[in-house]
């Protein structure tokens, strides 16, 4: 159950909580949206998993990014995403993804030059920027379902289209 009282009406925590402050929720899921809508779906999704592990959004770890499963996701790599530097199912890129995401969340000013050369060495300079504009949501979202304690929904947020709910 939600750490938010009083919420507003909605279908889903996520509508319960955000839609308190209607304007700013509907802002900051367009521009969700259209951020995540810029990385590479498998990349995006990999990444926000991984997020919703370490911060321990039980909301984000329930739900899927259908454009991702499209593109060939499967249930067996994202439970394997913890386990992506040693597991063979991640090639280099998704790698380096994942380990520039971890430092994202877990220390953002440690991050380097050398670490951001070696995740240049698998994406374009146009990648990154649009790869950190959607870590950025990634993380925002994440973490705040997290302080709230959203629970997984039973059903996708209209705010979120192109998500789906992973079997309980």
């Amino acid at each position: 159950m939600s750490r938010v009282q009083n919420g507003a009406a909605g279908p889903t925590d996520l509508d319960r909580v955000w839609g308190t402050r209607p304007d700013f929720y509907a802002l900051f899921m367009a521009d969700y949206g259209r951020s995540i809508g810029r990385v590479d779906p498998v990349l995006v999704e990999l990444c926000r998993l991984r997020i919703g592990q370490l911060v321990e959004s039980a909301f984000d770890l329930g739900v899927r990014y259908a454009p991702a499963t499209d593109a060939g996701l499967t249930e067996e790599k994202i439970a394997a995403v913890a386990d992506y530097p040693t597991s063979p199912l991640f090639d280099p890129r998704e790698r380096a993804c994942l380990e520039f995401t971890e430092q994202w969340v877990v220390r953002s000013s440690g991050i380097g030059d050398a670490d951001v050369a070696r995740l240049q060495e698998h994406l374009t300079p146009e990648e990154f920027i649009y790869f950190c504009k959607a870590l950025s949501v990634l993380d925002q979202l994440a973490r705040t379902n997290s302080a709230f304690r959203l629970d997984p929904p039973r059903t996708a947020p209209p705010t979120m289209p192109q998500f789906t709910v992973i079997a309980a």
